[in-house]
């Protein structure tokens, strides 16, 4: 029994327990909203967008006074603070997609988007509706993952995650996900999925310049911000997080209407 306790501690060994995920992932959410806290006015009406367990409205109704909303299509499944109780009990989320948000036109003067852009079925609306919730001199705050991401991605996964996707190959032979499961062992699957199945889609689709493009096509970007690189929460910390460097693991544009 020993014997099999201590190779199933080895086999799991680089994945992070949940308790680590958190760690790790709020020292990630808290280098982004530094990067981008001093757009945002004290007592705006703030919307969160895609905002899981509500992290950034915690920030901004305790550091900024903020009036705040977040929108989900599940909330608290995801973000800082999903595997913690009582986070910040304050939570007024609802549930609904960036596609139709349920908010009468010009309500907010700052709607702010982290990470959710890649996810949502359709870009284009999802920024349309964005839009049409901003007050005319509002702004907005939007953030996606990058390239440079998708690569730390990729290593993460042959370095750290390689044996278990040939385990799971190993079981899958004679079975009709065989093939897919062996794809697994060398190609990841897109941070994007299901809208994208391979990896190989974020290579190309979250470079900084495609975003500029989506983003400027219907909003007036007055600046981009790179916070920094940093590993994958999920994984044993391989590399130091790095602040304000050449490459980052994620880009935000500060934005207004016109």
């Amino acid at each position: 029994m020993k014997t099999k306790q201590f190779f199933s501690k080895l086999f799991w060994l680089p994945i992070s327990s949940k308790a680590n995920i958190e760690i790790y992932q709020e020292q990630i959410r808290q280098l982004e909203w530094n990067a981008i806290k001093h757009f945002i006015p004290k007592q705006a009406t703030f919307l969160d967008v895609g905002c899981g367990a509500g992290y950034s409205m915690m920030k901004a109704y305790t550091e900024l006074e903020c009036k705040v909303q977040g929108i989900d299509p599940e909330p608290g499944s995801h973000g800082v603070g999903r595997f913690t109780e009582g986070l910040w009990k304050e939570r007024p989320i609802i549930q609904g997609n960036a596609e139709q948000l349920p908010f009468p036109d010009a309500s907010f003067d700052v709607v702010y988007s982290s990470h959710v852009l890649e996810h949502v079925n359709s870009e284009e609306h999802a920024l349309q509706e964005m839009k049409r919730v901003l007050k005319p001199d509002g702004v907005l705050i939007i953030g996606m993952p990058t390239s440079a991401m998708s690569f730390v991605a990729l290593f993460s996964a042959w370095f750290f995650t390689t044996h278990i996707s040939i385990y799971h190959f190993i079981r899958s032979i004679g079975s009709k996900d065989m093939f897919l499961r062996f794809i697994r062992i060398f190609i990841p699957t897109s941070h994007s999925a299901p809208r994208a199945k391979y990896i190989a889609y974020d290579f190309f689709h979250y470079r900084i310049s495609n975003w500029n493009k989506k983003v400027g096509t219907i909003f007036k970007i007055k600046r981009m911000i790179t916070p920094g690189l940093y590993p994958y929460p999920d994984y044993i910390q391989w590399f130091p997080l790095i602040k304000k460097g050449r490459l980052s693991s994620s880009v935000f544009f500060i934005c207004t209407k016109e």
